[in-house]
């Protein structure tokens, strides 16, 4: 049987979510010079964490004794959030709030790639029930931070 979720990861998962929270709220009541802070900060931070969810599925992929099924494909497939969120930031073409949007459907969309890769044992059974309700959050916050 799979160890229960560690109470510490829940409680960094959960503050994890402020500067999304704050970014979304701080969009729409900022003044001044805080508010193209608030709008350049908001969409860096979710650059951060999809890079930061890559890396996590790198620490699965190379763990001692852990299923390393497949782990050429996985430690690729774990490049992607970065490097797409990379280019999001990167790319001029994209509106300030398109760029929100695109990344919140990244963090949904990684959310499903880890919890499929959590089905093929790829990681703790306890992982998707930790990411799906702060990727809801995060990706609201996103969605609620674009409409500026």
């Amino acid at each position: 049987m799979e160890p229960a979720m560690p109470r510490i990861a829940l409680i960094l998962a959960l503050l994890g979510l402020v500067p999304f929270v704050g970014g979304a709220v701080a969009n729409h009541v900022a003044e001044g010079g805080y508010l193209g802070w608030a709008r350049y900060s908001m969409p860096v931070y979710a650059a951060v964490i999809l890079s930061f969810l890559g890396g996590a599925q790198w620490g699965f992929a190379l763990a001692p004794g852990g299923d390393h099924s497949w782990r050429s494909f996985r430690l690729i497939a774990a490049m992607v959030p970065p490097v797409a969120a990379w280019l999001v930031l990167l790319l001029p073409q994209i509106t300030p709030q398109l760029r929100y949007l695109i990344l919140a459907g990244c963090l949904v969309l990684w959310a499903v790639i880890d919890h499929l890769f959590a089905r093929q044992g790829w990681g703790p059974d306890w992982y998707p029930r930790l990411r799906w309700p702060v990727t809801a959050a995060a990706a609201l916050s996103l969605v609620a931070g674009s409409q500026f």
